[in-house]
């Protein structure tokens, strides 16, 4: 488990370091989830509806959520043409 150390704002944010963003992909818009016991906070990242919807479609659509989200946007593409 790798330890970092952060300063909360007057405002009550934390900024989590750019190597940390970059490792675990987090992004603008990346819900996440605060886990609370006793005195401790943990974070947890919340997969987006794409990278749930992956993990049902591997075998049919694709591997990667971009795949997913390119077939859903086909998708939709082709839904508006009719």
């Amino acid at each position: 488990m790798e330890t970092e150390t952060v300063t909360v704002s007057k405002r009550g944010y934390i900024v989590l370091p750019a190597h940390i963003r970059k490792e675990m992909n987090i992004k603008p818009g990346t819900r996440m989830l605060l886990h609370r016991e006793n005195d401790r906070l943990a974070l947890e990242t919340v997969p987006s509806f794409t990278q749930k919807l992956t993990g049902l479609t591997q075998q049919t659509i694709g591997h990667s959520p971009e795949k997913v989200a390119a077939f859903l946007d086909a998708q939709r593409k082709e839904r508006s043409d009719d």
